[in-house]
């Protein structure tokens, strides 16, 4: 199958819901995780539709200033919300008809047992530099992406494992091999990780391919001056005319400027949109929600689809969790309405797989993440963890103590924790709170002994790449089946197998080894001005070429 470029079809702005589909091609099997998975989301927003207003300067808060912009290392929202805006890839995932698209690739097919894929590159693409986006150049990112850049240390994307090479073909086409079958290829391809750059930046060292300066690409944003550790400014490509294939903004950017501020300060996110410091804000507390709503600005959730739940990711390296009744037990012992209802806002939803609930190919396990702490003590009996005199349960000489690690850069992930230490103390178990302390984070991430790592990660090559790897910063395991069943789900060539795949892959994970204790679905709170008109991309990245503000 291929898919060819119609014209784009304007999407009224009044409806402010996407609708998730299932994806039912075998050239689309290449999504993170596909099937059926119907459900709202709260992807687009913003106040009521109007005419898209022309010129104007967008201010954009992130929450740390950037050092590295190098793509490949793009796997974090500070990084891939601006490059999102810079780079084009050859596809997209289009939240609103659930389907990979065409964007820089006109057409794109798969062969049967998913090891070769073709691209057809639009016509008259080119880099802000001038250099034609061709298949020549399309076939030299490629090699970079799967093979990495050994001059300049750059590391092959995870990805693009299983690539082996490409050529260009025919008029302006690049034939891709792979070394093994991978069903989740082509969704790989409409990551920001895959953004294309020109030659002449992946000629670059690493730092210089690191430098926003420096990095040239082909998408409606360029960069125009920095002020380190302070902003970023991107001017606007007047001659862009190749946006992805059911972008609403089939043309060049409506906004003259984007300005990238930093704002680390969690209390100042909701001031500054009230006082019109800024026009969005990524990283909005569930305790400003209300306010922001009550001054008549928007706040506007943005749903992850392309990434994993929220998770305490199990490592097993201390011994204490390498019994799976006791990661059972731990499953069965976590309140997640009392999480939602004491810590979280309307803006979250409760998790109910390792999957998003919008995630081509998410199977409801809710019923197995049901609270039971009876079961949970159960669970922790037939381990043979033993209830001690100060409430805290033994087994040959060790107590029950467990550490959780994660960045700090989730507003609500150690109250989250905070409520979870109590409700395990219920079940015997003490956990070590070490949530949002960065400076830990730093030796923790990558210490086996650490037994959880609160996080959520890019699943756009599947769940394969999240926690296949011996070197997987979930796990810091590679499970011998668990990589077993990710090679056949790769290797599927149909959709109803590899459907069912990835339904098993999320039985394995979240119930059977319980490698994943889930919480609630990735969602990027953002806070905007009334004037702020934006929607947001599967990654929960702003969308700022199709952006407009009511008052310039």
């Amino acid at each position: 199958m291929g898919n060819t470029n119609p014209p784009a079809k304007r999407r009224t702005r009044a409806s402010l819901s996407v609708k998730i589909l299932s994806v039912l091609s075998v050239a689309t099997l290449a999504l993170s995780a596909c099937g059926s998975g119907a459900q709202t989301t709260g992807n687009a927003a913003g106040p009521v539709s109007t005419e898209p207003v022309q010129g104007g300067t967008f201010v954009y808060a992130e929450v740390t200033p950037i050092n590295n912009w190098q793509t490949q290392a793009a796997r974090f929202y500070e990084k891939s919300n601006v490059l999102n805006s810079v780079l084009d890839r050859l596809t997209y995932f289009d939240t609103e008809s659930g389907k990979l698209v065409g964007w820089i690739a006109s057409e794109f097919s798969a062969s049967k047992d998913q090891t070769e894929f073709t691209f057809t590159i639009r016509d008259g693409v080119t880099f802000s530099d001038g250099t034609p986006l061709d298949a020549k150049a399309v076939k030299e990112n490629l090699d970079a992406l799967g093979l990495g850049i050994k001059d300049a240390q750059v590391a092959p994307n995870v990805d693009f494992a299983s690539y082996k090479s490409s050529k260009v073909v025919g008029k302006n086409q690049v034939k891709v091999a792979l070394k093994a079958p991978d069903a989740n290829f082509l969704r790989a391809t409409s990551s920001v990780t895959a953004g294309l750059v020109s030659p002449a930046t992946l000629k670059l060292d690493n730092a210089g391919q690191s430098a926003i300066a420096k990095i040239v690409g082909s998408g409606p944003f360029v960069f125009e001056s920095e002020k380190t550790d302070e902003e970023v400014t991107f001017a606007k490509r007047a001659d862009y005319k190749w946006a992805s294939e059911t972008a609403p903004n089939q043309g060049a950017a409506y906004l003259d400027k984007l300005v990238v501020k930093y704002l680390p300060e969690v209390a100042h996110r909701a001031g500054a949109v009230q006082t019109g410091q800024v026009d969005l804000v990524r990283g909005l507390q569930p305790v400003d929600e209300q306010a922001l709503k009550g001054s008549g600005d928007q706040v506007l959730p943005a749903q992850g689809v392309d990434l994993t739940t929220n998770m305490a990711a199990v490592r097993i390296g201390s011994g204490k969790l390498a019994d799976a009744k006791v990661r059972q037990a731990l499953q069965a012992g976590i309140d997640r309405q009392s999480i939602k209802d004491t810590v979280l806002s309307d803006s979250y939803v409760i998790a109910d797989s390792v999957l998003n609930h919008a995630a081509p190919g998410f199977i409801d396990l809710s019923a197995d993440l049901a609270y039971n702490p009876e079961k949970s003590k159960a669970l922790l009996d037939e381990a043979g963890w033993v209830v001690g005199a100060d409430g805290v349960r033994e087994k040959d000489g060790k107590k029950l103590e467990l550490t959780i690690t994660s960045s700090n850069n989730s507003v609500v992930i150690k109250p989250a924790f905070e409520l979870i230490e109590q409700q395990w103390r219920e079940i015997g178990v003490k956990l070590i709170n070490r949530a949002a302390d960065n400076t830990f984070l730093a030796t923790a991430m990558i210490d086996p002994n650490i037994e959880f790592f609160g996080t959520r990660q890019f699943a756009y090559g599947g769940l394969g790449p999240v926690f296949g790897p011996a070197n997987n910063t979930q796990t810091l395991n590679a499970d011998t089946e668990l990589n077993a069943l990710f090679a056949k789900e790769r290797a599927a060539t149909s959709e109803s197998e590899h459907k069912e795949l990835v339904a098993e892959e999320q039985r394995q994970l979240v119930t059977e080894k319980a490698l994943s204790l889930v919480l609630w679905d990735e969602v990027q709170v953002y806070g905007g001005n009334s004037d702020a008109h934006v929607e947001f991309t599967s990654g929960t990245a702003p969308i700022f070429q199709g952006a407009w503000k009511t008052g310039k």
